[in-house]
């Protein structure tokens, strides 16, 4: 997302590192202010004619696909990427208990899903300097 301007839906992209994520549903050090609501990020992928004939061929040996996790780690990165970018639009500087959801469609798609709660977080008073 891309803009010259300053019209509301088309916003400017996300600055890098302006929304943190984690796992768990605290960060040490800081507390929650407000929670926002859930946030996701999806993505479907095919894995296109060429991947999918080269990588039918490699899983007639035993071992990686590599075709195949290429894919999926392309798709789980755009998945996060939404997910930052969505948290972001809401307002958030943290997204907690951060997870991941995949489905398989037919025989040659995959949706990744990425998903927690998106909050504003602050450094706590009593946080170690």
């Amino acid at each position: 997302m891309v803009s010259t301007n300053d019209d509301p839906t088309h916003p400017r992209p996300m600055p890098i590192g302006a929304v943190s994520m984690s796992t768990t549903l605290n960060v040490t050090g800081h507390h929650v202010e407000q929670h926002l609501g859930v946030v996701f990020g999806l993505v479907v992928r095919s894995m296109g004619f060429a991947r999918s004939f080269v990588g039918g061929f490699s899983s007639l040996r035993q071992g990686e696909v590599s075709q195949y996790t290429e894919v999926l780690e392309d798709a789980r990165r755009h998945a996060l990427d939404r997910l930052l970018e969505n948290a972001y639009l809401m307002g958030a500087n943290g997204v907690l208990g951060v997870r991941f959801d995949s489905t398989e469609i037919g025989n040659n798609m995959s949706e990744i899903v990425a998903y927690g709660t998106a909050v504003v977080l602050s450094p706590a008073v009593d946080a170690p300097s």
